[in-house]
């Protein structure tokens, strides 16, 4: 008894089309295993990202704080504690048109009011000093917040939504 290999039938294509005639197509369940795998990797990449962009917060805050402790810091220091607090609880707000629906007032309302307040100590640094001698450390939060800006931007650009919609209807031999 010979056994035959069952493939779909498929149009040729003309070489001007430019496909790739190695394509083999998958049925239902191995369009499923694709797509939670790429999702598992999506999601330990943006924890990965969460985490780092925590980590530059805190460590940014740590060093205003540092100079607060031992007395040289000014009001404009907290501020840019507090600043580096809301733009760490600012990547952890989730990402993607799904999860937009579910904030909390808190939620909503941060990262509005989080560049005002960049905008303060960007300027309160800049005007504040004497002697025209610039605290180059008062301007870190402006260059975090843009940092996680550009990272939660590049998270929410992954939509694993429209790859369920590109599944197509292939029954397995």
């Amino acid at each position: 008894m010979t056994s035959r290999l069952r493939r779909p039938f498929t149009a040729s294509a003309s070489d001007d089309e430019g496909e790739d005639s190695n394509v083999i197509p998958l049925d239902e369940q191995e369009q499923e295993a694709l797509i939670e795998e790429l999702r598992k990797a999506n999601e330990r990449e943006n924890a990965f990202f969460i985490l780092a962009f925590t980590c530059l917060c805190g460590i940014t805050a740590s060093l205003i704080a540092i100079r607060l402790w031992y007395g040289n810091g000014s009001g404009i220091d907290i501020l840019a504690v507090s600043s580096l607090a809301m733009t760490g609880f600012t990547v952890r707000i989730p990402v993607g048109q799904e999860d937009q629906e579910f904030l909390s007032p808190l939620e909503t309302w941060v990262p509005i009011l989080n560049p005002v307040l960049i905008a303060v100590i960007t300027f309160g640094a800049f005007f504040t000093n004497r002697h025209w001698d610039h605290d180059y450390l008062l301007y870190l939060p402006f260059f975090v917040w843009i940092a996680t800006t550009i990272g939660r931007k590049a998270m929410a650009s992954v939509n694993l939504g429209d790859l369920e919609k590109l599944k197509y209807k292939y029954k397995g031999a």
